[in-house]
Parts: C-alpha cells; sequence; structure tokens
C-alpha cells in the first residue's frame, strides 16, 4: 500500500512563505553585520586568494545583493525569484567555504554576528541547510 505525502495549497503557501522568510532573516542579519564591519569585512575579503584586488567591490556586492534578494523575498509576486537568487547566492557561498577548507586557507569568516563563531565545516552544513531550503521553497511553488 503506496502513501502519499499530500500538502494542500494553503499549506503550500504557508510553507513557502517560511521558507522564504527563515531566508530573508539570514540575509538581512548578515547583510547589516558586512555594513556595519564593511572594513573589517573588505581587509579579510582581500586576503583571500580568490578575491584579492576586488575585496572593496565585493565588500559592498555581497550585502547589497543580500539586501535586493530579500526584497524580492517579500513581494509576493517576485518571490520565488528571490528563492532562485537565494539559492544560487547560497551555493556560491558554499562553494567558496569549500575552496577556503580544501585550500588550507585559514582567513577568519565574516559573514556576519553569530555565524561568524562557526568553524568552516559547521559553516558548510549550515549554508547546505539553506541550500536545501532554498531548494524546497522553489519545489514548493513549482508544485
Amino acid at each position: 500500500m503506496e502513501t502519499k505525502f499530500y500538502l494542500s495549497p494553503k499549506m503550500r503557501i504557508i510553507m513557502a512563505d517560511v521558507i522564504a522568510y527563515l531566508i530573508l532573516a539570514l540575509f538581512m542579519y548578515t547583510a547589516a553585520s558586512k555594513l556595519f564591519g564593511i572594513k573589517s569585512f573588505s581587509s579579510t575579503l582581500a586576503k583571500s586568494p580568490l578575491i584579492g584586488g576586488y575585496s572593496k567591490l565585493v565588500a559592498w556586492g555581497i550585502p547589497i545583493t543580500e539586501m535586493v534578494i530579500g526584497i524580492l523575498l517579500i513581494l509576493a509576486p517576485l518571490r520565488k525569484l528571490g528563492l532562485y537568487a537565494s539559492f544560487g547566492l547560497m551555493i556560491l557561498f558554499t562553494v567558496y567555504l569549500l575552496y577556503m577548507v580544501y585550500s588550507g586557507n585559514k582567513l577568519p569568516c565574516h559573514c556576519g554576528g553569530v555565524i561568524s563563531t562557526m568553524t568552516w565545516q559547521q559553516h558548510i552544513w549550515f549554508n547546505l541547510g539553506f541550500v536545501l531550503l532554498a531548494f524546497t521553497g522553489i519545489y514548493i511553488y513549482k508544485k
């Protein structure tokens, strides 16, 4: 006997909205933290072998991108686009973290507040959780 997990359309919308607001909270929190410590964030990025000379551009670009995605997640007609954008950005962040772990670089993380206290490995798992959340939100919206 096969059972299927069924969610009503209303429950799917609620779940997708909760996912969007969780991602929104993460992005707004980390964007604000980066902007309040922009000099420190930029100087840390300058030490990264991948970013180096582009540190100022990246230091401003990341929090601005996070805020733009946050706005997309707030606006119901653009929420699906915001989920796709957050999915892509979280994958990009995770790939960067994997690079940092496997390259042996030991730069501090300036992702924002409490998140900065995580180890690189914990941060990878944290990011993968948000990648999964964004993917789930996209999947729910597609139904």
